[in-house]
């Protein structure tokens, strides 16, 4: 990082990049440097108690250097993009009152496209609509409402884990009530051009050797108690609640309620983070 020079007053850093690849550490290293704060944008980083599973810092590294953009809900309650803007906005402009610089740094493309180019406004989908879409999944599942999307939004759909319910039949529901795609209301630009003048740092490993970070980061997090995170966190939430579907945990509730076995439990952990970190890549075009 010698050379560099960094306008506090004006610039924002983004350090970008795929779940494993080193972004959390590469972003501290700046902070130090440049005498920054971390404004994370992560969509899982968001909820309390899933600490683990999120790769969320640790307290040692929070109180290290200041990071913003965490533990803000719980599991059963909802944080949009529109509202991670807001907030992330108004940080930034606190963060450069004190003369620091902010460093943005995650792997949710769509929190980054929000706060950089702002959140096009998506009509309000007809609740006739609405629970007509939610029927298809009760009366002939996730898998039928994959292969509609894969027929309407062959794009949106090629994103998207086939088992991703919460985000197939909202990608379903937009489209169908819209004529348009969810994927393109998200990548119009209310904006016009970006909202901040920024020093993009993008990490971008050899497909094997990020999957092989993939493979030994899953082992390590379950080593430091990932299991016993989601057993506490099924004592006061439902395993149904969307973040308890995401990557990693969706496997170990299944394990937990003897659904797989352990192997089987860590080869669907690693294969849907190597899918996850696909799309990251897609999202920020590395």
């Amino acid at each position: 990082m010698s050379g560099w020079t960094m306008d506090k007053s004006e610039k924002i850093v983004v350090v970008a990049g795929p779940t494993a690849s080193g972004k959390s550490d590469l972003a501290l290293r700046i902070a130090q440097e440049f005498d920054g704060e971390l404004v994370c944008s992560d969509s899982m980083q968001v909820y309390r108690k899933m600490d683990i599973g999120t790769a969320k810092p640790t307290l040692q590294q929070q109180n290290t250097i200041p990071h913003h953009q965490l533990d803000l809900v719980n599991p059963d309650e909802k944080y949009s993009a529109g509202q991670y803007e807001r907030d992330a906005a108004k940080i930034i402009q606190q963060i450069r009152k004190r003369g620091r610089l902010p460093i943005l740094v995650g792997g949710t493309g769509l929190y980054y496209r929000a706060l950089m180019y702002g959140i096009s406004k998506i009509p309000e989908i007809p609740e006739s609509l609405r629970k007509e879409v939610i029927g298809w999944k009760q009366q002939q599942g996730t898998d039928y409402c994959y292969q509609l999307l894969q027929k309407y939004d062959p794009e949106g759909a090629n994103l998207l884990h086939p088992n991703d319910t919460s985000r197939i039949l909202r990608s379903l529901e937009v489209v169908l009530s819209t004529g348009k795609t969810l994927s393109s209301y998200q990548q119009e630009q209310p904006f016009g051009a970006a909202r901040y003048i920024s020093h993009a740092v993008a990490l971008n490993w050899e497909r094997n050797e990020l999957y092989q970070r993939i493979n030994n980061r899953t082992h390590s997090m379950l080593d430091s108690g990932w299991i016993a995170e989601v057993e506490m966190l099924l004592s006061d939430n439902s395993p149904e609640l969307k973040p308890m579907q995401s990557v990693g945990y969706r496997e170990i509730v299944q394990y937990l309620q003897n659904k797989i076995n352990k192997d089987t439990m860590v080869e669907e952990i690693q294969k849907r983070t190597r899918q996850f970190a696909k799309r990251q890549t897609t999202w920020f075009r590395l």
